[in-house]
């Protein structure tokens, strides 16, 4: 063999070397270089490109919006898919989001946040992300709402029936109940100024730590004297407003400025208070009998031995006129309509029970017939809208889910 041959070999030995480490380190190197070029396909979602870039916009996005996750990469991934299914679902249906649209959008969710728009976007560019990219965000979630109610609204909203059951739920809940106590001062016993002047002096000496218990017994003329002055426990709402203003600001151990009623003056100690749940504005209707004892002899013993065959309102009613002027069968009506030294023993009193009052010479006979609890209007409209609310968050869930079953999701 030549030396010119061996030569050629040895030459074309390396060079088919040199071009089969650069095919390796083409190969090696390919996956890199995708994975490094921002604007690579990541994911494709049916006909609809996520790209490395999107991702990398999306974490930004959710950390200038507070979120907070274990995988936030994980997080961004999962709503962008979800992102490009949802505007895909609603280009089927026509819609679209015109600049005007988008920006009413982010200023009504910059209010619910307690911020604007400009602040929004502000606080996105400080971090970095685009403006393609902050405004993506926002028109999929405004396409989605569109399209969620466009399919769903009658279906979401709440029947008669879900809304009556809401209405039962939420009148049932109380957020404070209260147990009090009373110091009752007739009139009859000092005369009006003088019982003014006297009870505004001794809720000043109690507040200030004199005895409440030893000035029930010196001084309270009314039944519950003997039980320390203890009304029960109360929810707020069965109270008329005279007397839910004087005490609900009330701590435990407090005694109220002086209440004004029909024949004499109360006061009224917190005893105790516990919180049960959030409370709503409620309407409370009564409907009660009275019958007036105060002119009879004997006039506790009377309505006492009255009260024990007093089954029915019905009764009352037919004996009302047989009594003095108090007397009669009344409502519905406003508890806030209710003479309150009347409010305050209905308030105790369950449907169907009676109790005799005693202030100074004022002796009644007072018998509950019925209580209706009702939710203001404004509070039923609230619980209309949560109902629907929550029905169309199902629905829009279950659809999304569809959504995705069916879709075509690969990643690059």
């Amino acid at each position: 063999m030549c030396i010119l041959s061996i030569l050629r070999g040895l030459i074309m030995g390396k060079f088919l070397n040199w071009v089969l480490t650069l095919a390796l380190v083409t190969v090696a190197w390919a996956p890199i270089a995708h994975a490094a070029n921002p604007y690579s396909a990541a994911y494709a979602v049916n006909d609809s490109i996520i790209t490395n870039f999107d991702i990398s916009e999306r974490v930004k996005l959710l950390r200038a919006l507070g979120a907070q996750s274990r995988n936030i990469q994980q997080d961004a991934i999962d709503q962008l898919i979800d992102d490009r299914l949802k505007v895909r679902a609603a280009g089927t249906f026509g819609l679209v989001i015109s600049d005007a649209s988008l920006a009413s959008g982010l200023a009504r969710f910059a209010v619910s946040q307690g911020t604007t728009a400009d602040a929004l976007w502000a606080k996105a560019r400080a971090r970095g992300i685009s403006r393609q990219a902050f405004d993506d965000y926002y028109t999929a979630q405004l396409l989605w709402r569109d399209l969620v109610q466009r399919r769903f609204r009658q279906t979401a909203d709440p029947t008669s029936v879900e809304l009556d059951n809401a209405i039962n739920v939420a009148a049932a809940v109380t957020q404070r109940s209260i147990l009090l106590a009373e110091i009752a001062l007739p009139f009859a016993e000092r005369g009006e100024a003088a019982t003014i002047a006297f009870a505004e002096r001794l809720a000043r000496d109690l507040n200030n730590g004199a005895s409440f218990e030893a000035a029930v017994q010196n001084f309270s003329r009314s039944g519950t004297a003997a039980n320390g002055g203890q009304i029960g426990w109360l929810s707020p709402e069965r109270l008329p407003a005279a007397i839910a203003a004087k005490v609900l600001g009330l701590s435990s151990g407090q005694v109220s400025d002086p209440v004004r009623v029909s024949s004499g003056i109360i006061l009224l100690k917190v005893v105790a208070s516990r919180t049960l749940s959030s409370a709503l504005q409620k309407t409370v209707s009564l409907e009660y009998a009275v019958l007036d004892f105060s002119d009879r002899t004997d006039a506790v013993a009377s309505a006492t031995n009255m009260q024990r065959g007093l089954d029915q309102c019905s009764a009352a009613r037919s004996s009302a006129d047989n009594f003095g002027p108090l007397s009669g069968l009344f409502g519905p009506t406003s508890v806030n309509d209710v003479p309150t030294d009347i409010a305050l023993s209905l308030a105790r009193l369950m449907p169907g029970k009676s109790e005799v009052i005693t202030n100074g010479d004022s002796v009644l006979l007072v018998q509950l017939c019925n209580r209706t609890t009702d939710l203001s209007e404004p509070i039923k409209a609230q619980l209309s809208n949560n109902l629907f609310g929550q029905k169309l968050s199902k629905l829009a869930d279950g659809y999304l889910l569809e959504l995705r079953r069916t879709a075509i999701i690969e990643q690059r």
